[in-house]
């Protein structure tokens, strides 16, 4: 967890798909900030064990089993945090469901763009949809899309995938239109991060040495590396940048 601060002093934030990885590095640099984190995802257990970390690093932190993309638990995450803490700040859209390699031609295609776009561009959206309202009463709130650079790369394969995080780009631009007149700035983040899901990949697929190519600085990016970016995007600090694409990802996309 990042040294102790108050750059996120008094705020609240939702990071959804933070049982591990990139999602729990979020949280934990929010909270070491001063912000109480809501953290959502699909293992309980998972989510215990961050929220444990953060607890005893003197934050405050509470969990939620929900998956992105269904809408009587994304009802029931804002319900949670506005019941506990009576104000959302911060959203953080981060759970996607991933599906495998699969060429164009495949038959199961359409059923594998169902569910990348139900976990990701409709998680995405019915958070955004729900947080509005309390984020206009309050004046303003910062939230981050999860993208990737598999989207404008067009990585074969990934159809699925890629599209339903090039959706997630526009939803960001135009959230950041319509919604800039109320305060909020919404921006999404191009991550690249060693997690359990992407060393999975890269080993089952034996594309370690030729992802590793095109990484400019030269290594993987952690879930650390990540967190940064987050922070600053939720903080004051960012408070006039919006609508934009920002790849923490090494150079492997570049804008």
């Amino acid at each position: 967890m990042s040294e102790a601060g108050s750059r996120l002093a008094g705020k609240v934030a939702i990071i959804t798909g933070a049982g591990q990885g990139i999602g729990a590095a979020i949280a934990e640099s929010y909270a070491a900030q001063g912000c109480k984190v809501l953290i959502t995802g699909r293992t309980q257990s998972k989510l215990d064990e961050i929220a444990g970390k953060i607890t005893a690093a003197g934050g405050t932190c509470n969990t939620l089993v929900a998956l992105a993309g269904e809408m009587d638990q994304s009802e029931a995450t804002v319900g949670k945090v506005i019941n506990d803490w009576g104000r959302i700040d911060i959203l953080v859209n981060n759970a996607h469901t991933f599906t495998d390699y699969l060429p164009i031609e495949d038959p199961k295609m359409e059923a594998n763009c169902k569910i990348d776009f139900q976990s990701a561009f409709f998680g995405s959206l019915q958070l955004m949809q729900l947080c509005f309202p309390h984020m206009v009463s309050q004046g303003g709130g910062a939230i981050i899309n999860m993208g990737s650079s598999y989207g404008p790369r067009s990585e074969p394969g990934f159809l699925a995938y890629s599209a339903s995080k090039e959706a997630i780009r526009s939803l960001t631009r135009t959230g950041a239109k319509e919604w800039g007149k109320h305060g909020i700035r919404v921006n999404t983040i191009l991550p690249s991060a060693l997690t359990p899901k992407s060393i999975w990949y890269l080993e089952d697929s034996g594309t370690y040495d030729l992802e590793l190519a095109k990484v400019a600085i030269g290594r993987f990016g952690t879930p650390e590396d990540i967190a940064p970016m987050c922070l600053f995007l939720a903080s004051d600090e960012g408070n006039y940048v919006t609508g934009q694409t920002i790849g923490v990802d090494g150079g492997a996309t570049m804008f």
